[in-house]
């Protein structure tokens, strides 16, 4: 970290800048010349906020920052690094937005709100508000990036979005600056051309900003003190500057951080104001009359029937947590408005708290209501006790009950005409069935559940129907939402003191996916764990961190093993309790089928599931698992999934490229939890069989290496990888051939998308695992399947540029591929077609030659000229008779392949922009270096991959060649040495195309040393 500012600039403008994922502080480099250099913002001093952002940890001994450390480093760094008295803008790129707005949140959390007096304005650019799809739906599930900071950026993120909403909430539209609230202005930019961070993510729901020319990273680069970039941060300093010290904040004079307005001068008291201006204490007042240390007995009325219908007590051991539950309860028991139903629905997950937020609800009302709480399925019951409360005549109460009469009007007029105020709860009505003899009197007002229209009543049903509006009378539905990390954090800790730190606590609140019962049964477990009688073993779980890993550790383990079991092990039994009674009400409801569907779910990853490109599928209606599963079948379950809150919807009407517009997700305790299923490890060859299958329909017309279809590549292969490592690695206890050859398939075609968008690593992980378990699942390395994945294997090493490894494992599989399905099949002509180019890339031309002549004239027959093995066959011919000097009949064939390929497939297919490069090399020899130009400029262009990918690194090279071969050596030597900076940390210093890239480079400082430049003119 940088020294301490000289107190000297106390009282001056500071901008802070804050880098985004994978990034460094020299992003910022030109945006800080640029100030230096601006003699109207004299008065402005630049800092760069310095963190951690690698791709993936090299060293085990060290972490990669997450998100909340880096918020507290942030503002250990304003404390230390800016004078007190100094006024801050921060100005943030991608990643450094999130990071900022966690700051904020994290700070108005601890009530520390005045700190935050001195930051003037914040200024994002590229800021990923609902996380950055840019290929992260297949990086869930890479072996190698374990990064947080990058699973932060994923899209929807909830952590992300609670924290936007904060943001939004405490900052942007803050009513006042106190403790908790602070105003302070926020503008967010997006690129016009911004692929990573599209300009529409960016702005987000921050009503200040606008877009500016640029893509990702030339937002933040801005070449001229003109560019709106830097006009953006600049005329916001400009008036900062012009207001002067008047516009420094509500510190006051010593920069302490006392309160400075806003706050009454008694202090708080814990309340947090609710959207009616009536304060919710953090801990629940005591009843008038109420003996003080007597609230766990509570004063009951006598009972007069055979159930109870007081409040459940024992249920309120800890305090309601997190914001939005109390504002709810605040909602319940303020006076409606004229008009206003006072019936209150809270839906929600099973186990999100409703029935602790009713109670809640319930005991503040009895200091001025009578209060009842009724179960229902004991409703009867339940109902007549309450008559009985009201006074209801013992011979009325008997007749109705008997049959004599209406029980439910009976009640409803004794609570009707009740001269004392009063609050009814009716808890966990998930279906109207229960609640009126016939599902229509529900909705009629005519059942249990009706609008109190003379007495000063309030009605609070619970529900796990989301839709429960639409089969009740007239209501006002509150969701129930998880508790952030923060509150899920608070929960913990004060259930298990010494569970460990709050950051842990944190982590694991997040991991449980902030469910309150989850959460519960964590601190259950740990507390027994705690208590346990004396031992000489150690608890293998004991904290929170402890919890935590072994709760990742198994739901990661492949569904349907022991290993993946989570109820009886960390104490999540009631929550798995909640899962199956949520399956049978479906079930009951004739939805039979909720249940199989939604285990089948929780095989595939904890990625988005692009459930309508899976569902779609003819396969689903001839598994055993969902015999007849008719369309109109698969609407009504997702639709009773998505009521009883068991999948979350997620939709993208703006989604492009191919990518799914719908998809849905799992929470991650029902993920985990249904994984473990005993029915998954009792039937796990089918509901393999019938995911490999979905899997294998959904992408069967979508080749994995044509761009085009690249968009449910993206959403398809984190789940294709899950189902490979499931069936595949390990002891995957599939013991069914049919279903491992699918998986084989799926592994292969995945490996295929994997090497087309330039993933090679990844690629190669994935195919190591299939080989070294091949043999464990009955698969010898010469079967036609595991053939598939060696095939491969070779492309990842000749994509690689490991050429001598390539053919070696090209030439075993095709000897093998020839003897077993004979010379002219298609899979034999592919392995050699790969062989024939691993000889090529040595320099071994000759020997190519006639090998690829007699592989085109083989396609020629089995796939005809137009075929795209044709093309990439004669593709490979033409680079051979160009090296050879064969230039006139090399052009010609490249020109003929190129025009089948713009006609026939995307001009970012990979073959495509390969015989451009080629052309692009035979029109340089031949002095057409200004039409080579063009040619690799438009590939460079086409291409949909990262520039240090390996193919946009090859088109690269070939455009530095063509710099050189115009005589712009200035120009070639600034693009050879960002390349060879990319080749040396993707490939390293040893790898021969960095030796190659080093080698140009040489030359053309040579070339600079000796020739004249020639004029970009």
């Amino acid at each position: 970290m940088a020294a301490p500012v000289d107190e000297r600039a106390a009282g001056t403008l500071h901008v802070v800048f804050v880098h985004g994922l994978f990034s460094s502080v020299s992003v910022w480099d030109q945006f800080r010349k640029l100030l230096a250099a601006d003699d109207d913002l004299r008065g402005v001093v630049a800092h760069c906020f310095p963190y951690s952002s690698k791709k993936a940890r090299i060293r085990p001994d060290r972490a990669l920052a997450e998100y909340d450390d880096i918020a507290d480093s942030l503002a250990t760094f304003l404390r230390v690094q800016i004078p007190r008295t100094g006024r801050v803008v921060l100005v943030t790129h991608s990643q450094g937005g999130l990071i900022v707005q966690r700051y904020l949140v994290r700070t108005l959390h601890e009530d520390r709100g005045h700190t935050l007096a001195r930051i003037a304005d914040i200024i994002m650019f590229g800021c990923p508000n609902n996380g950055s799809d840019f290929l992260l739906p297949l990086r869930r599930l890479l072996f190698f990036l374990r990064n947080p900071q990058e699973r932060q950026l994923r899209p929807y993120q909830r952590e992300v979005l609670e924290t936007q909403r904060a943001v939004l909430r405490s900052v942007v539209q803050a009513e006042r600056d106190d403790r908790s609230q602070w105003r302070i202005p926020i503008q967010a930019y997006g690129g016009t051309d911004d692929n990573v961070v599209p300009a529409r993510e960016a702005r987000g729901v921050f009503p200040d900003g606008a877009t500016v020319p640029g893509d990702h990273f030339q937002i933040i680069q801005p070449e001229h003190r003109d560019e709106a970039p830097y006009r953006v941060v600049a005329d916001v300093l400009s008036r900062l500057l012009a207001d002067g010290e008047s516009t420094s904040g509500g510190e006051g004079p010593s920069g302490g951080e006392g309160p400075s307005g806003g706050e009454s001068s008694s202090g708080g008291t814990g309340d947090t104001a609710t959207s009616a201006g009536r304060p919710v204490p953090s801990a629940p007042p005591e009843p008038p009359g109420r003996p003080k240390g007597e609230a766990s007995r509570p004063r009951v009325p006598k009972q007069q029937g055979g159930v109870s219908v007081s409040l459940p007590y024992g249920r309120r051991k800890a305090r309601l947590h997190g914001r939005e539950p109390r504002s709810i309860v605040a909602r319940i028991l303020d006076p409606p408005a004229p008009g206003d139903p006072r019936i209150h629905v809270l839906t929600g997950l099973g186990g999100s708290g409703k029935s602790r937020i009713a109670l809640e609800a319930a005991y503040q009302a009895e200091r001025g209501r009578r209060v009842w709480w009724v179960t229902v399925p004991r409703i009867n019951a339940c109902m007549r006790e309450v008559a009985n409360r009201l006074g209801t005549p013992s011979g009325e109460v008997e007749q109705a009950f008997r049959g004599d009469g209406s029980p439910m009007d009976l009640v409803w007029r004794y609570l009707e005409a009740s001269p004392d105020p009063w609050l009814l709860v009716i808890d966990n009505a998930d279906t109207p069935h229960r609640l009126a003899p016939e599902a229509d009197q529900v909705a009629d007002g005519t059942g249990w559940v009706r609008q109190p229209m003379q007495a000063d009543g309030i009605v609070v049903v619970t529900t796990r129907d989301r839709a429960a509006a639409s089969w009740l009378p007239p209501c006002r539905v509150h969701s129930v939402p998880l508790l952030g990390e923060d509150d899920g954090a608070d929960l913990l800790l004060e259930s298990v003191p010494d569970g460990g730190t709050r950051e842990e606590a944190r982590r694991l609140s997040a991991a449980l996916g902030g469910l309150p019962l989850a959460l519960h049964g964590a601190a259950s477990y740990l507390s027994s764990v705690h208590d346990a009688a004396l031992s000489l073993d150690d608890p293998v779980i004991h904290d929170f961190a402890g919890y935590r890993a072994e709760f990742e550790a198994r739901s990661a383990s492949p569904p349907g093993t022991t290993a993946s079991g989570l109820d009886e092990m960390l104490g999540l039994s009631t929550m798995a309790e909640v899962c199956g009674i949520a399956l049978d009400l479906l079930s009951s409801q004739g939805l039979v089928q909720a249940g199989p569907l939604l285990r089948m779910f929780a095989c595939l990853g904890i990625a988005p599931i692009p459930y309508r490109s899976l569902l779609d599928s003819s396969a689903i209606t001839e598994s055993p698992l969902l015999p007849g599963f008719t369309r109109a079948q698969r609407n009504a379950v997702l639709k009773g999934l998505d009521d009883l809150g068991l999948v979350e919807r997620i939709s993208r009407p703006e989604a492009e490229g191919g990518q799914p517009a719908h998809s849905l997700t799992l929470h991650p305790v029902v993920h985990a939890l249904l994984r473990g299923d005993a029915e998954v490890q009792e039937r796990r060859a089918e509901y393999y069989g019938l995911i490999v299958d979905l899997l294998l329909e959904a992408t069967r017309t979508s080749p994995p290496d044509d761009p085009v279809s690249w968009g449910i590549w993206t959403a398809i292969a984190p789940h294709m990888m899950e189902v490979v490592r499931a069936c595949l690695a390990g002891d995957s206890h599939v013991d069914s051939n049919p279903v491992l050859r699918g998986a084989l398939e799926l592994a292969r075609l995945t490996i295929r998308y994997l090497i087309s968008v330039g993933l090679l690593r990844p690629a190669q992980e994935l195919a190591t695992t299939v080989l070294d378990n091949c043999e464990a699942i009955g698969f010898q390395r010469d079967s036609r399947e595991i053939l598939g994945v060696r095939h491969e294997q070779g492309r990842i090493a000749l994509e690689s540029g490991d050429h001598e490894r390539a053919e070696t494992e090209l030439r075993e599989v095709a000897a093998v591929r020839e003897r077993l399905l004979g010379a002219k099949d298609p899979y034999t002509l592919a392995s050699r077609h790969k062989l024939a180019r691993s000889i090529i890339e040595q320099g071994r031309f000759g020997e190519a030659e006639p090998l690829l002549r007699s592989i085109v004239q083989a396609e020629l027959v089995v796939h005809g000229p137009d075929h795209s093995d044709t093309v990439t066959v004669r593709h490979s011919l033409a680079r051979a008779m160009f090296a050879l000097g064969q230039t006139v009949e090399a052009e010609k064939e490249l020109r003929d392949i190129l025009q089948i390929s713009l006609g026939k497939w995307s001009p970012s297919t990979m073959e495509t922009l390969h015989i451009r490069q080629t052309l692009a090399r035979c029109l340089m020899v031949t002095k057409r270096s200004d039409e080579a130009g063009e040619l690799i400029r438009q590939a460079l262009s086409d291409t949909t991959h990262e520039p240090d990918s390996a193919l946009a690194m090859t088109l690269r090279f070939t455009q530095c060649q063509v710099l050189i071969d115009q005589g712009r050596f200035l120009a070639a030597h600034t693009q050879i040495a960002q390349l060879l900076a990319d080749r040396k940390r993707v490939l390293g210093k040893g790898h021969p195309e960095t030796l190659r890239t080093q080698r140009l480079l040489d030359a053309v400082e040579d070339l600079r040393n000796s020739s004249p430049e020639k004029s970009d003119d």
